[in-house]
């Protein structure tokens, strides 16, 4: 990268924006039913030109799409990648037995309420995927300079991916798993530089767990 292209302290954002109640309603709809899907994108583009105008108006020099289309950093991807499903807390306490250290760990990470999804992996999942290309289309066609891409980490979907009860069926261990994993983010990596994305931003909150979590455990949250 030339070495002039960003200039020191320039400023971008770290990805993600509120959504308005609209968007959120329709983004809700579009997963019940298709015909919402076209009123929903339309949403989803005019929202996010209005983030990228605030951010310029605002002097933000590397421009960031907002992330409006996804429910949170990771779960995204259950809604894109074959073989991943987007399964709520309460769904996967019972495919876990409700488990002590499922319980625990839910404590842990602050998430033990059933607000959100986690993407769960049921079968082989495709690695030639496209992970971000209508985040980056939206960019693209707003004539941004400098934009900037975020993805969750290896690590972190990897760990939300696996659920011994279900994903043992399709690979022999988290390990493997995680090498298909790699494959996934390494895709969608190549594929941001060939469209011009300058940065990009792995995501991985974490790391820590690495350290202060019990290796053999089969599940955790994340």
């Amino acid at each position: 990268m030339d070495e002039n292209l960003f200039k020191p302290f320039t400023t971008s954002l770290i990805g993600s924006l509120p959504r308005s109640k609209e968007l959120l309603m329709l983004k809700e709809s579009s997963m019940k039913s298709e015909k919402y899907s076209n009123v929903y994108l339309e949403k989803y583009i005019e929202e996010t030109n209005k983030v990228i105008s605030f951010q310029k108006d605002c002097g933000i020099e590397v421009i960031v799409s907002g992330e409006l289309n996804r429910d949170n950093y990771m779960s995204y991807i259950g809604e894109i990648v074959d073989g991943v499903k987007l399964l709520t807390l309460e769904e996967l306490k019972e495919l876990t037995g409700n488990n002590e250290n499922f319980r625990k760990s839910l404590e842990e990470m602050d998430a033990s309420d059933n607000s959100m999804n986690s993407p769960i992996c049921f079968e082989k999942i495709n690695t030639g995927v496209r992970l971000n290309k209508l985040e980056i289309e939206v960019l693209k066609n707003s004539s941004i300079e400098h934009f900037k891409c975020t993805l969750p980490s290896p690590y972190l979907l990897t760990r939300s991916m696996w659920l011994k009860e279900i994903t043992g069926n399709s690979y022999e261990s988290r390990n493997e798993l995680g090498e298909d994993v790699v494959k996934l983010l390494r895709h969608e990596i190549r594929e941001l530089v060939k469209e011009g994305v300058k940065i990009i931003q792995i995501d991985e909150p974490i790391l820590s767990e690495i350290v202060f979590t019990n290796s053999k455990s089969d599940n955790s949250f994340y």
